[in-house]
């Protein structure tokens, strides 16, 4: 890969809990890559160790888990010598994440424009009307129709897909160039899931981001995807463009879930 463009490059990771008198390793020597416009797939079955790779990445793994070897940069920063307080305000400026509950990840008892506002006042130095109008004009990018009407709803008033779009709309808002998401449409019927996967692929051009998707369904893999990382048991078992992993896959794993799709 191309390192003038690289915006994120995992080393080596390794991340593991204690539990109890053990130490279980979720994550074992992963390296993997992100570059700007693109989407690069992290694909397995629940328990490979997916998440933990993200969480890995964004610094919020906490006890009893903790990385215990490899590198993270992202556009030149070292994550792993960050402090907490640097991580955090990366977080906000660099990284962004999309959960796959957006019901869950999103506050119930603020209104979906009232929780974009809090990010861009957090993020800009902006009064509280310009705060509003940026919110709506971000949710219109996000693929929200009615900003207006939807601005003072709270998240159980609005459906999955909406509130998933509201989540694309508070990631938009720091203007990160690496988003991370993870499993953004399981929780979403299948017609709803096309068109968030049609907004991902519009977003990463037209905000010049990269994605790191995380997910189990080779059907979006297929669908999105540029280059692909299948993961099995913590370790990362076969790596390529997408078009070599669906036409030629190579690792027994990666052929299991072809035959499961």
């Amino acid at each position: 890969m191309n390192n003038e463009s690289t915006l994120l490059k995992v080393s080596h990771l390794y991340t593991s809990f204690h539990t109890g008198s053990q130490q279980v390793k979720a994550v074992e020597d992963v390296s993997l890559e992100v570059r700007s416009r693109q989407i690069v797939a992290l694909v397995g079955e629940s328990g490979s160790g997916k998440s933990v790779t993200a969480m890995s990445i964004l610094g919020l793994v906490d006890p009893p888990g903790f990385i215990d070897g490899g590198e993270i940069w992202l556009r030149g920063n070292n994550l792993r010598e960050c402090s907490t307080r640097q991580l955090r305000k990366l977080r906000g400026t660099e990284m962004a994440v999309i959960f796959q509950d957006p019901m869950n990840a999103l506050n119930p008892v603020l209104s979906v424009g009232r929780q974009i506002m809090e990010t861009i006042i957090l993020h800009r130095q902006v009064t509280g009307q310009e705060a509003r109008q940026l919110a709506m004009e971000q949710m219109q990018q996000a693929g929200l129709s009615d900003p207006a009407q939807l601005f003072n709803k709270y998240p159980f008033q609005i459906s999955g897909g909406m509130c998933q779009r509201v989540m694309i709309a508070i990631a938009l808002v720091s203007g990160a160039s690496l988003l991370i998401a993870d499993e953004p449409t399981t929780a979403l019927d299948v017609t709803i899931q096309a068109q968030i996967l049609k907004e991902l692929d519009r977003i990463r051009w037209v905000n010049n981001m990269g994605i790191l998707l995380i997910t189990h369904d080779l059907g979006v893999v297929a669908e999105l995807a540029d280059y692909v990382y299948v993961m099995k048991s913590g370790r990362i078992v076969e790596a390529g463009d997408v078009f070599d992993i669906f036409s030629h896959p190579s690792h027994p794993y990666t052929k299991y879930l072809m035959d499961c799709r």
